[in-house]
């Protein structure tokens, strides 16, 4: 841990300081897990109670590659999907516009499928049912291929198009295919309903604008919370010992505990740059490390892939030396004004690589 004891005096005297009401941090090497610690509480009330190992914290977009970009990739390893499939195999001809007939997962993956970043379907749609219809229905902002617009409607879409393929829900995929495999056993969407009561052990985050409760232990995305909390784009909750098992596969390129997961070339294949010039640098459903402004900062290893949240927590991955970062955050508590999150994500990293370099020379 000393190697990387200022990263960790960082995280602890932000919150502290209560800049972040809590915090779960890992930092490792490869298989080997060099820091696993928890600051602050799991809520600024009075009910809040210091945060654990098993804390839960929902996820966010970091369910994209916890879950959908995961389960995509395992489908083209067991040859049911292919990169290029488009729209209409999945979907009908005569229900896709022709707009959309050439976006294929590929596209949906590198989110260069021209979706727009957002569209509130609570306020456009009266039922999740419509969900499909609707999003097959509205104007792209660009044409396939051509921009980068990170866009959680494609992934919505790309999870309702996992669910067609398989005919499960995409909590019992991600359960088969990512979970169970990886051996993540507090992982997954709806953790209030698993038969344990999580709710004295789970972050807080806003509360609901509807009951004016805080949501805990439900989705904070509100498209995801009206597609009932399972959705290609949020959802999953999950520890920071399950998140490091996550992060470990991901160090060791599609291999945990000695067992392949992924096979090296779509794994490889999977955190390549596709879109050099463009808007954001995107793999296959991973976000890859873009400079000083970016989540990885510009200190870290620019080979960097991972993925962030927006209630707060990241995962990210230097491929070369192995080095890994799992932060856990609910910055959204009590309220999504608090953007500390961005600074400290940049500064988190640049401590890390400043310890793996110390780490290497001592």
């Amino acid at each position: 841990m000393a190697s990387f004891e200022k990263a960790v005096r960082f995280i602890k005297d932000t919150v502290d300081n209560g800049r972040l009401p809590s915090a779960a941090l890992g930092i490792g090497i490869g298989d080997r897990v060099c820091v696993k610690e928890t600051f602050g509480a799991t809520s600024i009330t009075p009910e809040g109670a210091p945060v654990r190992e098993d804390t839960l914290y929902d996820m966010a977009s970091v369910s994209k590659i916890l879950s959908t970009s995961m389960i995509a990739l395992r489908f083209i390893a067991e040859g049911i999907l292919d990169l290029a499939d488009m729209l209409p195999r999945y979907f009908g001809e005569d229900a896709v516009p022709e707009d959309k007939k050439e976006i294929s997962l590929f596209h949906l993956l590198t989110h260069t499928s021209g979706y727009p970043a957002h569209i509130p379907l609570y306020e456009k749609i009266a039922s999740p049912e419509l969900t499909v219809p609707y999003l097959l229905s509205v104007p792209l902002e660009h044409a396939p291929g051509t921009q980068v617009v990170y866009s959680c409607m494609g992934f919505i879409l790309l999870g309702k198009m996992l669910e067609r393929i398989s005919g499960k829900t995409l909590d019992v995929l991600a359960r088969e295919e990512v979970f169970g495999p990886l051996g993540m056993a507090h992982t997954g969407y709806h953790p209030l309903d698993a038969g344990t009561d999580y709710s004295a052990n789970t972050a807080y985050t806003e509360r609901n604008p509807l009951t004016g409760e805080w949501l805990i232990g439900q989705v904070h995305d509100e498209n995801a919370r009206f597609l009932g909390g399972v959705s290609g784009n949020a959802g999953v909750f999950s520890d920071l010992r399950d998140s490091i098992r996550f992060a470990r596969m991901l160090a060791g390129r599609g291999v945990l505990g000695g067992k392949t997961y992924l096979p090296r070339c779509i794994f490889d294949a999977s955190i390549r740059n596709y879109t050099p010039g463009l808007e954001e640098n995107r793999g296959l459903g991973f976000q890859l490390a873009n400079g000083w402004y970016s989540c990885s900062g510009q200190f870290f290893p620019q080979a960097g892939f991972g993925h962030n949240g927006f209630t707060g927590p990241h995962i990210f991955v230097d491929p070369g030396s192995g080095l890994w970062t799992v932060l856990l955050l609910n910055r959204v508590h009590p309220t999504r004004e608090n953007a500390e999150h961005l600074r400290v994500r940049r500064i988190l990293h640049t401590l890390i690589a400043i310890g793996l370099e110390e780490r290497i020379l001592s």
